[in-house]
């Protein structure tokens, strides 16, 4: 059981550390491929990004989910769901293939079916992994996955960052994709103690559909709603449009992103403990909601105040389309991890029907917000309605099934984030004004980041916020066991 434990506890760190790892490197990636190259070649890569995603979630087809969940498992296992993962990687690549013009003719865009035949062939290399993946995750030897990922990333954005300097253009971006799924794919096949053999079972097969079937769906599903503004934002604009889209998600999402991985990571073993006493549960998952918004609010609201400098600065002037689509992104990412906190409660006590219902009706409500933004402003109502209150009308629905798991409902969370919410908002507006009064991007960005925090850790002394008693706690805890 302790060494359970630990190899639990070690698994939650690394995968930690491979996330941020991750995140960290490709967005210093981003930084440099978004001075060396247009968001027009963003773009292109955006539009057939969405086809390559839906085909890859069909080649793992759940098998991996179900090798881990499977109490014994046997040689004869691993070998047929490796060789039915590469049978439909092979037959999704050729559908992408003699799809690609298609493809092209749907965005009126003909460069994109040479684009697409060539990205495309990441769903051969990343199949040959998977079934090492799926043994690595059941061994819980995520310190190896972790390293394993780093460094193939860190490889791949180094040559995509190389070809860019060469003026390849958007061939920079798709060789950068092959190059991460190459090298992390031959490690792991190369390395792994596990090789496929010529057997395959039709038994062991009808097993792992059974089990990974509705998994597959949903992931289908999940991946189709989260790349469908991207591919209504490429059909009804342009390559160009896309790319600016795209950067403004992409700079949203890596600190959302990270503080998503903390919530799941973290969060739903330790509900999952604390399922059968209700008063904790409730007392856990109240001090978590206001511990991530003392963060996540201030954050995002910092953000929306700084876009302006913060693009010029990381992007240069060529990307200032991205800034007010940066803004309203980041109004909906205010929202997103009491999203996922409520998701977790769902996950942890087992309500797993409950869980699938919710985000059914939350990605049924997302796509009529899309669509109707689509249909009242263009692309800025696709963003207002569709990123920015989208958030906020998931919360809503979660919070209808949070309260049937424990008595958590709206009104008291309402109550729990709303004192947040308002004093991140009121420092923000006043580091807004002295914009008015600071000139220059460099300076002013950091004036405003400094005067922001000052402002925020002032207040929420004074007012005595028990999420800043709670950091304030741990922080001299840890200088106590430092000293």
């Amino acid at each position: 059981m302790t060494g359970l434990k630990e190899k639990t506890i070690s698994g939650i760190v690394w995968s930690a550390v491979e996330k941020f790892g991750y995140t960290f490197i490709m967005f210093l990636s981003n930084l440099f491929l978004a001075r060396l190259l247009s968001p027009n070649d963003f773009g292109s890569i955006g539009m057939i990004m969405v086809f390559v995603a839906i085909a890859s979630i069909i080649v793992d087809g759940g098998f991996t989910s179900a090798l881990i969940q499977k109490k014994t498992i046997s040689d004869e296992d691993y070998s047929t769901a490796f060789h039915v993962n590469m049978m439909l990687a092979i037959i999704l690549y050729i559908a992408l293939y003699l799809g690609a013009p298609y493809v092209a003719n749907f965005y009126s865009n003909p460069p994109l079916a040479d684009l697409l035949r060539v990205l495309g062939f990441v769903l051969i290399v990343n199949a040959l992994s998977v079934v090492q993946i799926a043994k690595i995750k059941r061994e819980l030897n995520f310190k190896y996955l972790g390293i394993v990922s780093i460094v193939s990333s860190f490889i791949g954005c180094f040559v995509g960052v190389t070809c860019a300097f060469y003026s390849l253009g958007v061939w920079s971006l798709v060789i950068q994709s092959l190059v991460i799924s190459l090298v992390k794919s031959v490690i792991l096949f190369i390395f792994s103690s596990w090789k496929p053999s010529f057997v395959f079972s039709s038994k062991a097969l009808k097993t792992q559909f059974n089990f990974g079937s509705m998994i597959l769906l949903s992931n289908i599903v999940d991946t189709v709603y989260s790349n469908l503004p991207s591919l209504i934002v490429g059909k009804f604009f342009n390559a160009r449009i896309l790319g600016v889209y795209n950067q403004a998600r992409t700079l949203e999402n890596v600190p959302n992103n990270t503080l998503i991985t903390i919530v799941q990571q973290v969060m739903y073993p330790v509900f999952s403990r604390l399922q059968d006493n209700t008063e904790k549960l409730k007392e856990g998952v109240r001090k978590s909601v206001k511990v991530l918004v003392w963060v996540n609010f201030p954050l995002m609201i910092l953000l929306i105040v700084i876009a302006e400098p913060l693009f010029k600065l990381l992007y240069t002037d060529k990307w200032v389309d991205s800034i007010p689509l940066f803004q309203i992104a980041c109004i909906g990412g205010m929202m997103n991890c009491i999203v996922q906190v409520n998701m977790q409660i769902l996950a942890a006590c087992g309500y797993g029907r409950l869980f699938f219902i919710s985000r059914l009706y939350r990605q049924g409500l997302g796509v009529l917000l899309i669509f109707l933004g689509l249909y009242l402003h263009g692309l800025y109502g696709l963003m207002f309605l569709g990123v920015g209150l989208s958030p906020y009308f998931f919360w809503i629905i979660n919070v209808i099934y949070t309260k049937k798991v424990m008595a958590y409902g709206f009104k008291e969370q309402f109550f729990d984030i709303f004192p947040t919410y308002c004093l991140s908002i009121l420092c923000g507006l006043f580091v807004y004004l002295f914009s008015f009064i600071c000139e220059g991007s460099m300076l002013l960005l950091f004036s405003q980041v400094i005067l922001y925090i000052l402002y925020y850790i002032l207040f929420s002394w004074l007012l005595k916020f028990e999420a800043f008693s709670i950091y304030y706690t741990e922080l001299k805890n840890c200088i106590r066991k430092t000293l």
